[in-house]
């Protein structure tokens, strides 16, 4: 798809750099903290290269896989934002276990054990992806393409086109940080809906997450065939 001098098109390997950018930023979560360093004890540099070889494997089906996310180019080729979004479960394994699978494969075995104290914290602000429906995972737009639109315009065009593919696909979701009320906002503009908290009580959680509570937010598609949200709304 092409709108306002932009392509849209799924990523490839030729946008990883990008791709390290945007699963780094959206793990922030407008904070300073990343989880992957506080979780597993490494710099941002080491965690970057360890994306960069996760999404190497090109595995699919969750929100390290390259195939999961879509861009926005410009005419210059330089890449404006990006999405993550897959099916749960449509290759029948959750991703959660894919994921598990790249960091176990990928992750220095003294970054897995250093994550073993902290499985409870981890544990206790999980919240399970629901099979067959389509999980934003990720979302990132460069600082100079703010304000136009574009995450929304991004997050519809992929839904729809994997609506295309798989047209019995009725809900999607995102899990979002608590503190993070401009996305939530966002989110809220692209008919996304709150639909329950997960809360730690944890103590020192905000020394290893961005919040210490996490929001599920559903967006029902069957809408996505009339006359397409999110068209005018601001992400």
């Amino acid at each position: 798809m092409i709108t306002n001098r932009l392509t849209y098109r799924t990523a490839t390997l030729d946008d990883i750099d990008f791709l390290v950018d945007t699963i780094i930023e959206a793990e922030k979560s407008g904070t300073n903290i990343l989880t992957y360093s506080t979780i597993f004890g490494i710099s941002e540099q080491e965690t970057r290269v360890c994306l960069r070889e996760m999404l190497a494997q090109e595995v699919h089906g969750c929100e390290l896989s390259i195939s999961s996310f879509y861009v926005a180019e410009t005419e210059n080729k330089s890449i404006a934002g990006a999405v993550a979004a897959w099916i749960e479960g449509a290759n029948g394994t959750p991703s959660a276990v894919l994921k598990g699978n790249l960091l176990n494969y990928v992750l220095p075995k003294d970054a897995l054990k250093r994550a073993l104290p902290l499985n409870n914290m981890v544990r206790e602000m999980h919240i399970e992806y629901k099979p067959n429906t389509i999980q934003i995972g990720l979302v990132y737009i460069s600082p100079s393409h703010r304000g136009e639109s574009l995450a929304s315009l991004l997050i519809d065009d992929q839904i729809n086109n994997m609506l295309k593919n798989e047209g019995n696909i009725e809900e999607a979701f995102v899990q979002v940080f608590g503190n993070n009320h401009s996305a939530i906002h966002a989110y809220e503009k692209v008919n996304f809906r709150k639909v329950s908290v997960k809360e730690s009580s944890i103590g020192n959680i905000l020394e290893y997450m961005p919040s210490n509570t996490k929001i599920l937010m559903r967006r029902e598609l069957k809408t996505l065939h009339g006359e397409g949200n999110g068209k005018n709304n601001n992400f």
